[in-house]
């Protein structure tokens, strides 16, 4: 056994919970420069590229259509509220 010491591992720092405008903005950028690599010389990385780019794509949608609706229920709900009427059960 030699003398050397394991280090003790690091716990991870925590981040703290992002915003659904900043994980657009992420999504946004990904797609971007995944469209930005399917002009790429190589054909492997144009396959990768398109790949990423659906997907990146596919959460970007989702995301924007849950953060359109989450909106449409708070206008709702305070319409509801301004006008007093009673909610369905």
């Amino acid at each position: 056994m030699s003398g050397h010491k394991a280090r003790p591992k690091r716990r991870p720092r925590r981040r703290n919970a992002g915003s659904l405008t900043a994980l657009q903005k992420e999504l946004w950028h990904a797609v971007m420069v995944g469209g930005d690599l399917l002009d790429d010389d190589d054909p492997q990385m144009r396959l990768k590229a398109v790949h990423a780019v659906a997907q990146a794509a596919a959460a970007y949608r989702a995301l924007v259509e849950a953060t359109d609706l989450e909106a449409r229920v708070e206008a709702l709900e305070a319409a509801q509220a301004s006008t007093g009427m009673r909610r369905a059960a």
